[in-house]
């Protein structure tokens, strides 16, 4: 009888007693949705782990990520926007009617954590591409690089849209989340153990194993992935944890350890009900060997049907009648009206045929038909639009229902004056939100049409208003809204911002950090003009902001905390956990403080710390918010060496202020601390109350006494004075005082801004390079 040959294989080192086997170091997250019968990849963010734990997205933290997505996807006030992206999504993958666009496979880099690999790990931001469909992967971004719970932010990276991922790789797993139907968002995690592992050649070595004492085996290993098959299905955030033996909190939050299980199994019971993604839905994104990916493929999706109805082909005809009319009698469509197809048949009719509509006031009466009784106008598939032709449209007593539009505004035929002269005079719409071309070369036109937009603060005061432009150059870490009005020359000395103070009221923060035993202050400024929010909007961001103020200062990716003020609730009432309406990232703060930024400040000796936008004048048109962030350390708890006793405690103190009648510059600052006639100093609720008086001021209490207990039962934090509340309004001199050293280190900021940029400049597209340094 013959002996089955010996078969090589590969075995965790150290066996079943010490597999040290764990996660993929760094994640890739794909947003997915089904366009032309394939769940097709629509925005792609990388975090990349680092060599410190608290830099790495794993456990916890990965499950902490993908409830932040899911959050920002299932946010209701987020899903105009992103529908408008997706009906262009649907047009950039199908090419010409019938054929689909696939990009080219981009690969992930492939890495190994046991080698130090910093250089690699330190990836170029890519300000160049002009990202597909902003909006949704700005949504991706910040889920990713912010958890608003804890404070925490990671490392965001967004990827192009033919990233593909493997699952040969030791480095990467995966998450995808698949928002065909914004009802009901799917998700899965993908990620397989990596370990030691040494390759077992023959049967003697088999045998003879090395020697194993303690749980460790005296053999170098080779880092491989365990598992010789890979089956091609999603884990659930529970399923995951228990895979991979992870914990639900931190090893270093050796305190308040019963408040941490509560607050992340909130996570865990919010993950719970929320269904996992079908295998198909990661087909694109991860292919399979035989699936060969081309670049431009020229794939017919369905043949062009010629068997249409009696009833379609009637339809079809008397809408390619009055293409050509100058104006025609709506009744004539009564009949056709009725039969249950016919807005959607119409619809398709005009997208296909859209450019060849030669008269405005036609098109005005097909679009009001196709959009009869319906409360939202989506233009942006049109590619042949006029204002004039919107203008009709709204004007028609029909869609006095209509209180939301988007459209693509690259795809009008009309000035941007002309297009807002329209917009102006539909007093129904709350709501308007200009999308542009997924194959766009530029973002200029949302910069103007802003700029005609803040010419009439009322439409901003009265309608939510989204720029495509302004998520795009974030992502493209561009400035994007311009600081001067037309007709003021970039030399004049009273520079002020385009957009309209008296609709989103905060021009910037001013935070102090004063270090432990150094006495050394820091100042961190953020400004806030190009962010877009109005009172209550910024309150709620605010509040986020101030909640993760002491977890996130001073850490590698401090950029990702601006993302508590562009993805905040809509309303101080609403959950932050459960609710997160995407606004413009802080375009300016983001583009500043890039990772790219830190390798040139090294290089004119200036610490990155330093690397902040320029603080503008305070007027008294706008208010500028102070936070001072202390530390109170006590000495007997430190010389006692007792563990249970934390030398170290935090608190916060802030102040909304203003110049009340005379601007207060930045160059040169004043000699002394503004006086009370000088600057107006409130907290939170009389900033809302003079701002916002509809606001319940009654939610701001609840929420501010949340913030302070969160201060107080912060791990290793000690016990503050008597007298000493964790969070509190700043008095007048104080506010003043800080203002002031704010000032004067903003002076200086300004001249090592100046040179990092002059360094980096093809970094922003700045119509006003005088005007930003005065």
């Amino acid at each position: 009888m013959t002996s089955t040959p010996f078969k090589p294989y590969w075995e965790p080192v150290g066996g079943p007693v010490n597999p040290e086997q764990t996660d993929p170091y760094s994640w890739v997250f794909f947003v997915v949705a089904q366009i032309a019968g394939r769940h097709r990849p629509i925005a792609v963010v990388s975090s990349l782990g680092d060599n410190m734990l608290d830099e790495t997205l794993q456990g916890y933290r990965l499950t902490a990520a993908c409830q932040r997505i899911i959050t920002i996807f299932t946010d209701r006030t987020n899903h105009p926007a992103i529908r408008a992206e997706l009906a262009l999504a649907a047009a950039y993958y199908t090419r010409d009617g019938n054929h689909e666009y696939r990009q080219e496979p981009v690969e992930l880099p492939e890495l190994n954590r046991k080698y130090c690999q910093l250089a690699l790990r330190r990836r170029h931001w890519d300000c160049t591409s002009v990202w597909e469909f902003p909006f949704i992967a700005a949504c991706l971004l910040q889920g990713v690089g912010f958890d608003a719970q804890e404070g925490f932010t990671s490392a965001a990276h967004p990827e192009p849209l033919g990233t593909v991922y493997r699952d040969t790789s030791i480095e990467w797993g995966m998450v995808v989340v698949d928002i065909t139907n914004l009802d009901a968002v799917r998700y899965g995690i993908v990620g397989f153990p990596v370990g030691q592992m040494r390759f077992v050649s023959s049967a003697r070595e088999e045998r003879n194993p090395p020697l194993i004492h303690g749980g460790f085996a005296f053999i170098p290993g080779e880092l491989r992935l365990v598992d010789e098959v890979r089956p091609r299905t999603a884990m659930s955030a529970a399923e995951y944890i228990a895979k991979f033996k992870h914990s639900y909190w931190i090893v270093d939050n050796l305190n308040n350890v019963d408040d941490i299980y509560s607050r992340r199994d909130n996570i865990k019971k919010l993950l719970d009900p929320i269904p996992l993604i079908d295998a198909v839905a990661m087909d694109l994104v991860w292919p399979q060997k035989e699936d060969i990916l081309p670049s431009l493929a020229n794939l017919l999706i369905s043949p062009p049907t010629s068997n249409r109805s009696l009833p379609d082909e009637a339809i079809t005809n008397l809408i390619q009648s009055t293409f050509n009319m100058e104006n025609f009698d709506v009744t004539i469509f009564d009949q056709v009206r009725a039969i249950p197809n016919f807005q959607d048949l119409l619809w398709r009719y005009l997208v296909q045929h859209s450019a060849q509509l030669s008269s405005s006031r036609s098109a005005g009466q097909l679009i009001r038909l196709a959009f009869d009784n319906q409360e939202h106008l989506g233009l942006e598939q049109l590619k042949n639009l006029t204002a004039e032709a919107i203008s009709v449209a709204l004007g028609m007593p029909e869609m006095r229902k209509v209180t939301s539009i988007s459209f693509c505004i690259d795809s009008i035929w009309s000035t941007p004056a002309q297009l807002v002269d329209v917009l102006s005079r539909a007093d129904t719409l709350q709501e308007i939100y200009f999308l542009q071309n997924p194959t766009r070369e530029s973002d200029a036109l949302s910069a103007q049409l802003f700029e005609e937009l803040a010419a009439r603060p009322q439409i901003l005061r009265r309608t939510k208003v989204m720029f495509a432009g302004a998520y795009s150059a974030a992502l493209r870490l561009r400035f994007w809204l311009p600081t001067i009005p037309k007709g003021i020359a970039s030399n004049v000395a009273n520079i002020v911002q385009v957009a309209p103070l008296n609709v989103f009221p905060v021009q910037q923060i001013l935070a102090r950090y004063a270090h432990l035993r150094t006495n050394k202050i820091d100042y961190k400024g953020v400004y806030l003009g190009d962010a877009l929010l109005k009172p209550e909007r910024f309150a709620a961001g605010f509040l986020i902001y101030l909640h993760s103020l002491v977890q996130s200062w001073g850490t590698a990716n401090a950029k990702a905390q601006l993302f508590s003020f562009s993805s905040a609730p809509a309303s101080l009432a609403a959950d932050p956990l459960t609710s997160a309406e995407v606004s413009p990232i802080l375009a300016e703060n983001f583009a500043i403080l890039a990772q790219n930024f830190a390798i040139y400040a090294e290089r004119i000796a200036m610490d990155n710390d330093k690397c902040w936008p320029r603080v503008r004048d305070l007027v008294p048109g706008g208010w500028t918010v102070v936070v001072s962030l202390d530390t109170h350390w006590d000495i007997e708890a430190a010389r006692s060496r007792d563990p249970e006793r934390h030398a170290m405690s935090h608190f916060i103190r802030y102040a909304f202020v203003r110049a009340r009648q005379q601007r207060i510059v930045v160059d040169p600052p004043p000699l002394t601390p503004p006086g009370q006639d000088e600057l107006e100093v409130v907290g939170l609720k009389d900033f809302l109350n003079a701002t916002a008086p509809e606001v319940d001021l009654a939610i701001i209490d609840r929420r501010l006494d949340d913030i302070a207990k969160g201060l107080v039962d912060r791990p290793y934090e000690g016990t503050l004075p008597l007298g000493i509340e964790p969070i509190s309004v700043l008095s007048q001199a104080d506010a003043a005082g800080i203002l002031l050293g704010g000032l004067e280190d903003a002076r200086k900021v300004k001249e090592h801004l100046r040179a990092l940029m002059e360094e980096k400049l093809e970094l922003y597209v700045w119509r006003f390079w005088d005007a930003y340094f005065d």
